[in-house]
C-alpha cells in the first residue's frame, strides 16, 4: 500500500467513524498524527469498543493491522 492509499483509507475510515458514539476517531487521529509503530490503549477501552461498535471496531483493528501498527493493551 502506497502512502496515498494509505492516506484515502484513514481519511475514509474517519469520516466513517463520525456516525460513532465512541472515541475510535480519536485514536486514528492520534496514530496519523504521531506516526508510532504502536498504539498503548487501556483494555476496557477495547472491550467498550468491541461491545458498542463492533463494525467500528473491525474496522479500526483492521486499518491498525494494514498500517503496521501494533496495539498494546495495558
Amino acid at each position: 500500500m502506497t502512502a496515498g492509499e494509505s492516506a484515502v483509507i484513514a481519511a475514509d475510515l474517519l469520516n466513517d467513524l463520525r456516525t460513532s458514539k465512541t472515541d475510535l476517531a480519536r485514536l486514528v487521529e492520534a496514530v496519523i498524527r504521531n506516526k508510532s509503530p504502536y498504539v498503548v490503549v487501556p483494555i476496557q477501552a477495547v472491550t467498550s469498543w468491541e461491545r458498542r461498535e463492533p463494525d467500528h471496531w473491525a474496522r479500526v483493528s483492521g486499518w491498525l493491522a494494514d498500517s503496521n501498527v501494533s496495539l498494546v493493551k495495558v
